[in-house]
């Protein structure tokens, strides 16, 4: 089941649906960070709602949780190629346990603690290509679903709304078995009733059961269309997500040469050199003694 993100519109219901098949890329991010089960189902599921998010604005989103649970946290960010990365707060959560053949993994026991006395939190943060500026919207995130809590998002920042749901199946085997997400909006003029109706049914099983069956986004959009009555559908635009990271040595260059010239040099002749890693895809960047010493006349 290759990755993918299909976003249809549906006239005859008002709505436009976005689905995204990213088991490859979440695969490929769980092992960039040698993350195990638990970790890497929750941040699949990050990796998911920040491709929908980017598509949906046609901008670059970066969503940053902080949770009280045993994962503490999550940061990805995507934007409207297709491309996104991510990373945990802690990488060695098991998460729940897993059967034989793929079911629903629950992120619950890694998002919250049993007596959890206040709220975590969730910031979203938009920043468009053109000359319009980034805008960071924040809220609490007192629950454990992070498709719920990004619809809260859309419904309070976004007129036409939205409505989000996020699948991981896992297994004994493959902890990462198939990886899913789907966002329904009112498209423009429309009602945002007619995308708010259809997310509870989305988060409590809609989109599970349609991907257990399911052979690809064309087939999962389908399925959704008929499960959720929408009509038939007009194509409105294909992606192809792909685990893809910022970083460069001359960011890294850029990053050292703000530490200031002393801390450089002293890097230079103490340390005889520096070797920095990226958090999000784990690319490592060296410099020599020398390099330092240039990075800190520049």
């Amino acid at each position: 089941m290759a990755d993918e993100l299909l976003t249809l519109d549906a006239p005859a219901s008002g709505v436009r649906l976005s689905v995204c098949i990213s088991t490859a890329l979440s695969r490929e991010a769980a092992s960039r960070h040698a993350l195990a089960p638990g970790s890497a189902a929750a941040l699949a599921q990050g990796l998911t709602a920040a491709l929908l998010l980017a598509a949906y604005e046609r901008a670059r989103v970066e969503v940053q949780l902080e949770c009280n649970g045993p994962l503490r946290g999550l940061l990805v960010d995507g934007d409207e190629t297709g491309a996104v990365r991510g990373l945990v707060r802690v990488t060695t959560l098991e998460g729940p346990p897993r059967t034989p053949s793929p079911t629903r993994f629950d992120p619950r026991s890694l998002l919250t603690s049993p007596h959890d006395e206040r709220a975590g939190m969730i910031s979203v943060l938009r920043a468009p290509c053109g000359p319009q500026s980034a805008h960071r919207a924040a809220f609490p995130f007192a629950g454990a679903d992070l498709g719920a809590a990004l619809t809260l998002f859309l419904r309070s920042e976004r007129e036409e709304g939205g409505e989000m749901a996020l699948e991981v199946l896992a297994s004994r085997d493959q902890p990462l078995a198939a990886v899913a997400g789907v966002l329904v909006a009112a498209v423009p003029g429309a009602d945002a009733e007619r995308a708010r109706i259809l997310g509870k049914p989305l988060r409590q099983g809609g989109l599970q059961a349609a991907l257990a069956s399911a052979e690809g986004a064309p087939s999962l959009a389908h399925a959704l269309l008929r499960s959720l009555e929408l009509g038939l559908p007009n194509p409105f635009s294909t992606l192809e997500p792909r685990f893809g990271c910022r970083c460069s040595r001359e960011r890294v260059a850029r990053a050292l040469r703000s530490l200031g010239a002393a801390e450089v040099r002293d890097m230079a002749d103490k340390d005889g050199g520096a070797r920095l890693t990226c958090d999000f895809c784990g690319a490592a960047y060296e410099f020599t003694a020398a390099q330092l010493h240039h990075i800190a006349q520049a």
